[in-house]
């Protein structure tokens, strides 16, 4: 059975709508987000309605900074893209598909065979991906100390041609990214900070959202580029505030996670059927895309949405110390983050990122194992130029019976 979401969208201002939720789109692998959300009224919504009270559709809205056409000195380039993992494939699969040629390199050989048959090179180091580049390297690295091992340790930077672009999806420190563009910029080199976000599926559609920071006549000159492996470019301001988005959002897809397993537990320890909890919720107001895309894998116990616990702790670290550099008082974020660490240091750094509930299944001895689960996945549609719109499939007939009449 196929499935989606109740009609919202996200752009703050739309005519005719009324304010609703926040919600977000996650990561590199990575997991993001959305600034709000607000639930569409009229025909849209009675036409739908009419159609079934099953067949749901959810909407979410975004708008690029700008949509610059394909220029002609980006034609064919050769790329450099250093990181092999989900975010670099999808990067360099998507600059292979648009006619440039990529050379890249992972001390993890996980990909090579694949994006080789694809036709990119892999390289031996960092340093010859680096150096092979025309005039756009990109990385995708899981860290900041990865990052300074590259373009620093490893001398990438310093093999930089001037009057070059260095693009970086890593989800990194504010400061540090600053600190590199302007060591780069000294060379001659542009930086442009580009963390991905919006989650596996997203990324595998090839709709991700880039957050980008640094100097807008840069961003105008390559989003075409960008655009060859994404869908949605957003200008968030100046070197260093697209990394301080993208970790927000972070910091909030934690606590929507932590939420949904206590809200769940809620429902089960007071009767409510699970199936109907959740579909409850995702058409209500208290619905967010981590509910919707993260609640059937504690159903069906996996708890693994494509991102690792150890890489969404490294998040919340960041999120602490930027609170923390600005006397931001976190309550709830600060409980996230130590709710995480202990998930974390109970079921180990590869476990995945939706693993904050089974802690409170096991403390208290409930499961929230839930039948028809087992096959779920989703799936991202286009809806409109710039609406997408989470599709559920394969849910079994076991998830079902909660909504038959008979």
């Amino acid at each position: 059975m196929t499935r989606s979401s109740v009609i919202y969208r996200c752009r703050a201002g739309w005519p005719g709508t009324t304010w609703l939720q926040s919600s977000r789109f996650s990561t590199d692998s990575d997991h993001c987000d959305m600034a709000s959300a607000v639930l569409r009224t009229g025909t849209v919504l009675k036409h739908l309605l009419q159609q079934s009270r099953l067949i749901q559709v959810a909407t979410y809205n975004l708008k690029s900074f700008t949509a610059s056409p394909v220029t002609s000195n980006l034609a064919s380039q050769h790329v450099g893209v250093i990181g092999g993992g989900n975010v670099g494939r999808a990067v360099a699969l998507g600059l292979i598909k648009h006619g440039h040629k990529v050379t890249m390199y992972d001390p993890n050989t996980a990909n090579k065979s694949e994006m080789e048959s694809h036709g990119a090179t892999w390289a031996t180091s960092s340093a010859e991906a680096g150096q092979a580049a025309d005039k756009v390297l990109f990385t995708a690295l899981p860290a900041p100390p990865e990052v300074r091992q590259v373009m620093e340790e490893d001398g990438v930077l310093d093999l930089l041609k001037p009057g070059s672009c260095w693009i970086d999806h890593t989800t990194t420190d504010h400061e540090e990214t600053m600190r590199l563009c302007a060591k780069a910029q000294a060379r001659g080199v542009d930086m442009l900070e580009c963390p991905l976000t919006g989650g596996m599926e997203l990324l595998k559609a090839g709709l991700m959202t880039v957050l980008v920071g640094g100097d807008k006549t840069v961003l105008n000159q390559y989003e075409p580029l960008i655009r060859s492996y994404t869908d949605t470019v957003l200008y968030m301001g100046p070197a260093g505030h697209a990394s301080i988005v993208k970790v927000i959002s972070n910091m909030l897809a934690g606590a929507h996670m932590v939420l949904t397993g206590e809200a769940a537990m809620i429902a089960k320890r007071n009767g409510v059927n699970l199936n109907a909890f959740w579909n409850g919720i995702r058409a209500s107001a208290g619905n967010s895309f981590v509910f919707e895309t993260e609640a059937p894998l504690m159903f069906n116990g996996t708890y693994h949405p494509g991102f690792a616990i150890k890489l969404h702790c490294k998040d919340l670290d960041l999120g602490r110390k930027l609170a923390f550099d600005t006397d931001v008082p976190i309550d709830l974020l600060s409980m996230t983050e130590q709710i995480y660490r202990r998930a974390m240091f109970r079921y180990g750094k590869d476990a995945g990122s939706s693993h904050p509930p089974k802690m409170l299944e096991e403390d208290l001895k409930v499961s929230l194992r839930t039948e028809g689960y087992g096959t779920w996945k989703y799936s991202i549609k286009k809806v409109e130029s710039d609406t997408i719109a989470v599709v559920h499939h394969d849910i079994g007939e076991e998830a079902q019976n909660w909504a038959d009449d008979s």
